[in-house]
């Protein structure tokens, strides 16, 4: 099942480790290396997935640009970024990117777009501070109960173990978070409540090599992606059949397609909040 088939993809992380024009800025956390691009409102802060830096965003940020303002960064661990942190959980990964954008002065609100793990992360920013959301981009994202769907037949194929040589090569980010997944799972469980802003999930239900099932057969035994969109009344579920998990890389014009939509989605609410006052 590609829940993390892959999350943990490894030779994309082998290349460049950072995009034109970042800066680093310290903070009492540590220091990070960001980029910052466009101009402006809502923000969009960028999330990659676990292994990726800000350079998973690389084929999708013109796309970004063109809407608004556009933030992401490397979290600590990957190349140019450090914490006084050592657990590297979920919760631990908000607190930094929510002081990070203080000291940037880089006010909400914010529409958040995050990748597989990264997904995860902007769920649990959500949570914590609801009031700053004005939507949110899941791709492809993980689920809280990944550790049990992993377990199912459809569950074959998840990467429950990060290889020893890949723990060599790889940055410390990976193995650190990989090391504290289960309580990032656990924070991500327990979200109880969700701001009442769009919502939009972009899926990969491409179907692994080797596993004999149907198109539909496949699809349903996805279901659980369907999830992400129940977190919000307003909401819309994007599909590709063809692309990977990085369905950013693959159909890129799908990332400009949910980021059109919950655009629309803030400027008619909006234009209701207008209508009431009048």
């Amino acid at each position: 099942m590609k829940v993390i088939i892959l999350m943990f993809v490894i030779l994309p992380l082998l290349g460049c480790s950072s995009l034109p024009n970042t800066q680093k800025k310290s903070t009492k956390y540590g220091e990070y290396i960001y980029h910052l691009s466009g101009e402006g409102k809502p923000v969009i802060i960028l999330e990659p997935g676990m292994g990726n830096d800000m350079t998973s965003w690389q084929s999708t940020l013109e796309r970004f640009e063109q809407s608004s303002q556009v933030f992401t960064y490397n979290r600590a661990g990957f190349y140019g970024s450090t914490s006084i942190n050592e657990q590297r959980d979920g919760e631990t990964i908000v607190l930094e990117l929510r002081e990070l954008l203080t000291e940037l002065n880089i006010s909400p609100p914010y529409i958040l777009v995050g990748h597989s793990l990264g997904g995860l992360y902007m769920k649990l920013f959500a949570n914590t501070f609801p009031d700053e959301i004005a939507a949110v981009i899941f791709i492809d994202p993980t689920h809280h109960e990944m550790r049990p769907i992993c377990k199912t037949p459809d569950g074959e194929y998840c990467v429950n173990e990060i290889p020893w040589w890949a723990k060599i090569i790889l940055p410390d980010a990976v193995a650190n978070e990989y090391k504290q997944l289960d309580r990032s799972l656990e924070s991500s469980s327990n979200v109880k409540s969700f701001p009442n802003v769009p919502v939009a999930v972009i899926s990969s239900v491409k179907i692994p090599k080797g596993v004999e099932k149907t198109d539909k057969e496949w699809i349903d035994s996805q279901n659980w992606q369907k999830y992400f969109t129940t977190l919000s009344p307003v909401s819309k579920h994007i599909t590709c059949r063809s692309c990977g998990h990085h369905v950013h890389h693959d159909k890129p014009e799908l990332v400009t397609q949910a980021l059109d939509w919950v655009m629309g989605e803030i400027k008619n609410e909006d234009s209701r909040q207008k209508q009431g006052m009048n």
